[in-house]
């Protein structure tokens, strides 16, 4: 799965409008807004073509939105795993109490 935080910027004062509108969009998570022309966001898909075309889309329907920008991009299936902590014969993980 390839994730991308964005900035979404609108008009001035269409923030809301674009954000009820962006409710509905499958792949797109809203996780903010600064009231006025910019909304914070994730987007998410299989594929990275998928989420530029969806960028792309967003800036074309909407004449309100003015541009979306990538914050930060990941892939999770490039995210290694931690280990399972090793554990002792006495069942300690070796981690402090708590965690």
């Amino acid at each position: 799965m390839i994730v991308a935080g964005v900035v979404i910027e609108t008009t001035p004062g269409a923030a809301p409008r674009v954000a009820a509108r962006l409710r509905r969009v499958a792949g797109l998570e809203l996780h903010g807004s600064d009231g006025d022309r910019r909304l914070a966001a994730v987007l998410t898909s299989e594929h990275g073509a998928a989420l530029a075309a969806l960028a792309d889309r967003l800036v074309k329907e909407d004449a309100e939105v003015l541009g979306v920008l990538p914050t930060f991009v990941a892939d999770e299936r490039a995210v290694p795993r931690a280990p399972a902590p090793a554990r002792r014969r006495d069942g300690a993980t070796g981690r402090p109490a708590g965690e």
